[in-house]
């Protein structure tokens, strides 16, 4: 009994392993407190444990711990802020929407604040805020990418194109 235990501990921890450094990063780059982000880390591998056998039997892991994790951002208090007020923004988060605004080439047309992109970035679909994270501000490969939305590489290279093209727009009208 001890050895198939001992064997989903290992292939548990080699999992948490490979993801826990974006999930962190993710917690971080929504605005979550560092201690914030690693209670939320601890909840996704606490829920994963519980749930570790089914989660195998899963097509997508990866994607159902992505969607854990954003469930668990989002029960730290993510959404709420008080209407009218700027956001608090933590020093990962300020670089993570530099290096976003970065690789997309969008400072070379516009001169952005960090708050304006933020905002035009929250405006965008679910999908296309998940792939600009993922892709852009924690330099993830579309392949990891893909995995952690259960989608195809040829999907998340179409959700990065549409995100850029709407970021432009709406930073291209803020700039006017």
């Amino acid at each position: 009994m001890a050895v198939p235990q001992r064997r989903d501990q290992l292939t548990f921890d080699a999992f948490c392993e490979t993801h826990e450094q974006a999930w962190l990063a993710a917690a971080l780059a929504c605005r979550l407190s560092e201690e914030q982000a690693h209670a939320v880390v601890d909840a996704v591998r606490d829920w994963l444990w519980g749930d570790w056998q089914m989660l195998l039997r899963e097509p997508a892991p990866a994607a159902s711990a992505w969607r854990v994790l954003k469930e668990e951002i989002a029960r730290a208090g993510l959404a709420a802020k008080a209407p009218g007020s700027p956001p608090d923004l933590q020093d990962q988060w300020r670089a993570a929407i530099r290096t976003a605004i970065h690789r997309m080439c969008l400072s070379r047309e516009f001169d952005p604040d960090v708050h304006g992109t933020y905002e035009a970035l929250l405006s965008l679909p679910e999908r296309q805020q998940d792939v600009i994270i993922l892709r852009y501000a924690l330099d993830l490969r579309d392949e990891t990418v893909a995995e952690y939305l259960d989608s195809t590489v040829v999907t998340v290279r179409s959700h990065a194109r549409h995100a850029t093209d709407r970021l432009k727009e709406k930073l291209a009208r803020r700039n006017v």
